[in-house]
C-alpha cells in the first residue's frame, strides 16, 4: 500500500480503475516487449506528479490519448493486454520527457 507516499490511492488507465497496490505490481511488471506496460508505466508516474500539483500543460492531451489507446485493455500483471511497442513508443516518449523534467514544469527540487 503507498497512500503513505503517494496522493492518491486509485487511478484510472484507459478505463479501468487501479487501486494502488495494482498500480505498484503494474510499476514492478518488467515491459518485456509489451508497449502497454511501457506507456502504463509512464502514465502512471504523469499522473501522480499531476495529482502531486505538476501542471498538466505540457501533456494533457497526450494523457488523453494515452487513456483512449488503452481503453479497456487491463494491464499485466493485473490482467493480460497487451499493446506493440511501436504504437505506443511516441506517446511513452512524450510522457517519459514529462516525467523526466524534459518538457513540462521540470524537475522538481525534490
Amino acid at each position: 500500500n503507498n497512500s503513505n507516499e503517494w496522493s492518491v490511492t486509485l487511478l484510472t488507465l484507459g478505463t479501468v480503475s487501479y487501486s494502488d497496490t495494482n498500480l505498484q505490481l503494474i510499476l514492478d511488471q518488467p515491459v518485456a516487449g509489451n508497449g502497454l506496460i511501457s506507456l502504463a508505466h509512464q502514465l502512471i508516474a504523469a499522473k501522480l506528479n499531476i495529482t502531486a500539483g505538476a501542471s498538466d500543460s505540457a501533456v494533457a492531451n497526450d494523457i488523453e490519448a494515452a487513456d483512449a489507446l488503452i481503453g479497456g485493455l487491463v494491464v499485466p500483471p493485473v490482467g493480460t493486454g497487451y499493446l506493440s511497442p511501436s504504437t505506443t513508443s511516441g506517446l511513452t516518449k512524450i510522457l517519459d520527457d514529462f516525467n523526466s523534467g524534459v518538457i513540462g514544469p521540470g524537475h522538481c527540487a525534490e
